[in-house]
């Protein structure tokens, strides 16, 4: 079962809970930001569905209470950033604001980070330089939950790829996607509403097909595309781990379990329009791609086509108005923190 609940009021709950928990205020507010951007867009999987997960680390001492990023290597278009285990969101933000910065002197700035944690939703870095007329890149490695193609264990992570571009009339091009078929959130969010999964998206320990998303869980993913998805998680694994000197697959620390710090791994890149064609014209070129795409001639059984983003840039609207849907688990779970910290639980709004 689930309820529905205004999103300013869930991201209320999540910042006053992380403040509860000791979290500096500032960050806490970042955190639960990226949070609700993530329910906001329709990926429920990286929204509020993660707190649970977050606050367990926080009171194991596994992510530090004040996240204070550091350069630690620099030059005119390049970085690395130590989150020094803070907060993820809080890391990647000013990490890709360095890149931002380096892109509009140098037209191109590339920032890796490492000592991070989990960053939430990429989409909310990469959409960043946007506003500056940039394209927009942003990287993640992640504890071992997918398979290498062909394998039966755990080896690479979700390892999401954002790629953001901006246009002119039309909204940005704005593709965030794991090289797993579905982010492991997506089973947790169908074993906490108890329905079923595609025998695609996961195997159990001995590398059979499962549709038992409890047995998922406990299993391993598959990449998307086959060896495609698992080649394209070595490669984000190369620039946000290998790169900038963060933990590797199986040396990541496990989002899962209180057990260990995460030495997660980012990497961020911003792109100067300007520094490679004129503003105006690149964005109407992209507006009448745009437009190519959504006007292709459909294959049978389809109705509409879309272009990367799009479907989340609607499921916003759509959300403003409608609130947020949160399994009641997930809020049994909270409840156990909100009780702890003293923190007032939000009112639901309907089913």
């Amino acid at each position: 079962m689930a309820n529905r609940y205004r999103l300013s009021d869930l991201k209320d709950m999540c910042r006053d809970l992380l403040a509860g928990g000791g979290v500096d205020p500032g960050d806490a507010a970042v955190v639960a930001d990226n949070l609700l951007a993530a329910n906001r867009r329709g990926v429920d999987s990286h929204g509020v569905i993660r707190m649970p997960l977050y606050l367990a680390r926080l009171d194991s001492g596994l992510i530090a209470k004040k996240t204070e990023p550091k350069v630690v290597r620099e030059s005119l278009a390049t970085a690395v950033v130590d989150g020094q285990n803070g907060w993820g969101a809080v890391t990647s933000r000013f990490a890709m604001g360095l890149a931002i910065e380096k892109a509009a002197k140098a037209g191109v700035g590339m920032v890796g980070v490492r000592g991070s944690n989990h960053f939430g939703i990429a989409a909310y870095y990469g959409m960043m330089p946007l506003e500056r007329d940039m394209i927009g890149i942003s990287l993640t490695n992640a504890s071992a939950t997918m398979a290498a193609w062909g394998g039966r264990d755990a080896y690479f992570g979700t390892n999401p790829i954002c790629i953001c571009v901006p246009a002119g009339k039309e909204r940005p091009v704005v593709y965030d996607g794991a090289t797993s078929v579905v982010a492991k959130g997506k089973i947790m969010v169908a074993q906490k509403k108890g329905v079923p999964i595609p025998p695609t998206w996961a195997m159990d320990k001995e590398g059979v097909p499962t549709t038992d998303a409890n047995v998922a869980i406990n299993g391993v993913l598959l990449p998307f595309g086959t060896y495609k998805g698992s080649g394209l998680a070595m490669a984000v694994e190369v620039l946000a781990g290998v790169l900038p000197g963060a933990a590797v697959t199986l040396e990541v620390g496990h989002l899962y379990a209180t057990k260990s710090v995460g030495d997660v791994g980012h990497f961020f890149a911003a792109i100067d329009v300007a520094a490679f064609e004129d503003v105006v014209k690149f964005k109407t070129r992209m507006d009448r791609m745009i437009r190519e795409v959504r006007a292709q001639r459909h294959a049978q059984g389809i109705d509409r086509i879309y272009v990367p983003g799009e479907i989340e840039f609607e499921k916003e609207q759509a959300t403003e108005g409608n609130g947020v849907e949160v399994a009641d688990e997930t809020i049994r779970e909270i409840e156990k923190f909100a009780a702890k910290y003293g923190v007032k639980m939000p009112e639901p709004i309907g089913a």
